[in-house]
């Protein structure tokens, strides 16, 4: 059995109540899992090491001393770590059958579709999306449809600088998230899949609100992985395992309060609607009436 299959193993039994080597031991065989005692108490050593379990000696109920084991709060992360990692492996799987990025990406175009009205579809539009968010087959038809919407040129600033593709109307662009290479008041909308690094989470936002001239709109994808939660709330747990896709992007990522987000684009932009899609995990924010520099 790999080391960490028995750590985990041994941490379960510990934590549901056998707490000395025979219990362990006998708990471990009813399970199914056949180990010797000669292979439990070094494994239990170790793990006591690693500041995974503690050990205290006390009387036995007839004879010798015994060693009383308990699982530190180190040991009970460790527990969490698996049961995300198991949680994550359905999780992904749910992604990539169920709610592909395509799928992801036509639910955000059906929602961007209530503010067509606001948009200048003869203007010009920017569109930022992080490196490896998006499979390439999927970021082809989400432009494809965006072409049917939008009717002026498209200015994508692509990932990772390697996508390629022919169409009169777009300009690819290398730059990123926090730096989109157009000059300020340039484009009529923008649309961003915004990933918040730590710092200075509110850069893309900032960058898009430069390129973008009056009255503008922003439309935001923002993962619900990368809003401010407790993960450890059952009905909450799908949201943040989403962002082991997150992590697909590169570099650190940051959590940020959803109401934090909205107040900074309350105070560059005169309208901000929210919209949740729960069910893939992600939160549409639309911002236009784009303010001057002397009215935020």
């Amino acid at each position: 059995m790999p080391r960490t299959d028995l750590q985990t193993a041994i941490l379960r039994t510990i934590q549901q109540g056998a707490t000395y080597g025979y219990q362990i031991h006998r708990a471990l065989g009813d399970a199914g899992l056949d180990i010797r005692l000669n292979h439990l108490y070094p494994a239990l050593k170790r793990m006591e090491k690693e500041g995974l379990v503690t050990s205290t000696e006390t009387p036995g109920e007839r004879g010798p001393m015994r060693h009383e084991c308990a699982v530190t709060a180190k040991g009970r992360e460790y527990l969490d770590d698996v049961l995300l990692d198991a949680i994550a492996m359905v999780r992904l799987a749910y992604l990539e059958y169920l709610a592909s990025d395509r799928t992801t990406m036509q639910r955000a175009l059906d929602l961007l579709a209530k503010y067509i009205p606001r948009a200048k579809l003869h203007g010009r539009t920017a569109l930022v999306v992080p490196p490896g968010y998006l499979s390439e087959i999927n970021f082809r038809w989400f432009l494809f449809q965006l072409f049917d919407v939008v009717q002026g040129d498209i200015f994508l600033v692509r990932p990772g600088g390697t996508f390629e593709i022919e169409e009169p109307r777009l300009t690819l662009l290398d730059g990123g998230e926090s730096y989109v290479p157009l000059r300020d008041n340039y484009v009529d909308q923008a649309v961003l899949v915004w990933i918040p690094r730590p710092r200075r989470w509110f850069r893309p936002i900032e960058e898009a609100y430069r390129v973008i001239r009056s009255p503008g709109l922003l439309a935001i994808i923002l993962p619900d992985a990368l809003l401010a939660r407790d993960a450890t709330r059952p009905f909450e747990v799908g949201a943040f395992i989403e962002g082991v896709r997150v992590r697909r992007t590169g570099g650190r990522v940051s959590e940020v309060p959803l109401e934090k987000a909205v107040a900074f684009l309350e105070e560059r932009f005169q309208h901000v609607e929210v919209e949740s899609v729960p069910e893939l995990s992600f939160h549409l924010l639309v911002a236009w009436g784009k303010k001057r520099p002397t009215e935020t």
